[in-house]
């Protein structure tokens, strides 16, 4: 049995851990504030986005630009987004999951790696790494994605990539964020699709005319929605890392206060029979000198 000695030991620890946990909670709950304002800001305009080029893309010659062709050259590659800290839950678990899916269904992967958590998994089970990123800013900005985007659209054109995919975490509510994968090059049919079933409604079936040629609107589209779906998931990915920290903060923090009550209960009762022993032994030695 621990002595008192021990159990006030870990009655501080509790509180010390669950001081340590609130105060990163109250952190995590800016960021997370700041960061789902942000993704939940710009959705609106990746999807617009997204079904204006679904839309062009059912009246569009494919072989108008190189980045709708499809070919059979170079690696299927995937843009993974991790976190470079953790502390986040099942967040960065849960990825990896979804990576190691899509990584065993390709006849020849390879990895673009976003974080030191992917970093250092892929190295740990030996999978091919084509380029890794980390230490990029916690307020992520335009900017900051371009390099990537550059990178997948320059391999693509080079024929070093066969095709491009994007698996992030998808941010659903505080509570809730599923892994997600994507394919960003070639154009995805499912895009395509999409605006096949809008044409195919008689109210919104038009005609259109194309000001300039289609394939200078092409030149300045398809760049455009490459650099706008890789910032818009990173904005989806820091959402759901500063909600999963936030939400595994808290946690962690109701534990420790749950653990400091049952030792403070523990130390009491332990002082209490020690009492009663004390007690007990004074009053058999008061009655032995009475006799």
């Amino acid at each position: 049995m621990a002595s008192v000695r021990q159990i006030q030991q870990r009655i501080k620890a509790a509180g010390n851990i669950s001081k340590i946990t609130k105060a990163m909670e109250m952190v995590s709950a800016s960021k997370m504030r700041r960061a789902q304002e942000q993704a939940l800001a710009t959705r609106p305009y990746t999807r617009a986005l997204q079904e204006s080029l679904a839309t062009l893309g059912t009246v569009i010659n494919p072989e108008l630009h190189p980045l709708l062709q499809p070919h059979s050259q170079g690696k299927d590659v995937a843009i993974i987004l991790s976190s470079d800290k953790g502390l986040s839950g099942s967040l960065n678990p849960n990825l990896f999951k979804a990576m190691l899916e899509w990584y065993r269904e390709q006849e020849d992967p390879s990895l673009i790696l976003v974080g030191r958590k992917v970093v250092a998994f892929a190295q740990i089970n030996n999978l091919a790494i084509h380029a890794q990123f980390t230490d990029l800013p916690d307020r992520i900005g335009f900017a900051d994605t371009l390099p990537i985007t550059n990178l997948i659209a320059e391999g693509f054109l080079a024929r070093e990539f066969r095709t491009v995919s994007l698996i992030y975490m998808d941010f659903i509510s505080t509570l809730v964020q599923k892994p997600r994968t994507v394919q960003l090059l070639p154009l995805p049919k499912t895009l395509t699709m999409m605006g096949e079933e809008s044409l195919a409604k008689p109210a919104q079936a038009k005609e259109y005319t194309f000001e300039p040629s289609p394939k200078e609107i092409l030149n300045e589209l398809l760049p455009y929605y490459l650099e706008n779906s890789v910032y818009q998931a990173f904005l989806e990915g820091k959402a759901s890392e500063h909600s999963a920290r936030m939400v595994s903060m808290k946690n962690a923090s109701e534990n420790a206060s749950e653990l400091k009550g049952e030792l403070t209960l523990e130390y009491n009762k332990f002082r209490q029979a020690s009492i009663t022993s004390e007690l007990l032994d004074l009053s058999t030695a008061l009655l032995g000198q009475q006799q």
